[in-house]
């Protein structure tokens, strides 16, 4: 190879990779801002999933907050009641009010809480309902001419099953807690 044929590869080599610069520049330049808005639409997809899990939780949380506030609530409010019904008192409208308030709960939590949990929270619910129809009929008029032995078996009836019902309770806050991973274990 003669020194202008070396002269000239040089020459081409030269021109060549000059006007190559620019386009690889700008490929590699290209791609580089491509993954980083790759890598970017990743991050803010993580950041939004683990926000909507948060969101998710919290919401979880503040309807177990209600679920459970709202039934000891309701039991509470019943309990007195049965002790003013024996006293002569009329029971307390602030009764009726926390038993809506739990239904309204209650139905809020069906369709956001897992079934496992929904099953105590049922079973809370209805033991609340029963004991109701256990109040009802001993909240009825005084003036009624009613047997006081039966109206004393009836009222130690509905005290005896508003205070095993509480174990109830217990079973939904333990699911519930389970749910939160607040408690490994299952009782």
């Amino acid at each position: 190879m003669n020194t202008g044929t070396v002269a000239l590869l040089v020459a081409v080599v030269g021109v060549a990779g000059t006007l190559l610069a620019p386009v690889t520049t700008s490929w590699v330049s290209s791609r580089s801002r491509r993954q980083e808005f790759e890598l970017q639409q990743r991050s803010e997809l993580t950041k939004r999933h683990m926000d909507d899990e948060q969101a998710n939780l919290e919401r979880l949380r503040d309807t177990y907050v209600a679920l459970n506030s709202g039934a000891r609530r309701y039991r509470f409010r019943m309990m007195e009641d049965l002790y003013a019904i024996r006293s002569g008192t009329a029971p307390d409208p602030a009764t009726e009010v926390a038993r809506v308030e739990f239904q309204d709960t209650y139905a809020k939590a069906q369709m956001l809480v897992p079934d496992d949990v929904l099953r105590r929270c049922q079973a809370v619910r209805v033991a609340l309902a029963d004991a109701r129809k256990l109040l009802i009929p001993l909240a009825g008029d005084a003036g009624d001419a009613r047997d006081a032995g039966d109206d004393q078996q009836k009222w130690q009836e509905a005290h005896t099953f508003l205070m095993e019902m509480w174990e109830a309770i217990l079973a939904m806050q333990r699911a519930m807690r389970q749910d939160l991973g607040i408690s490994t274990t299952e009782s």
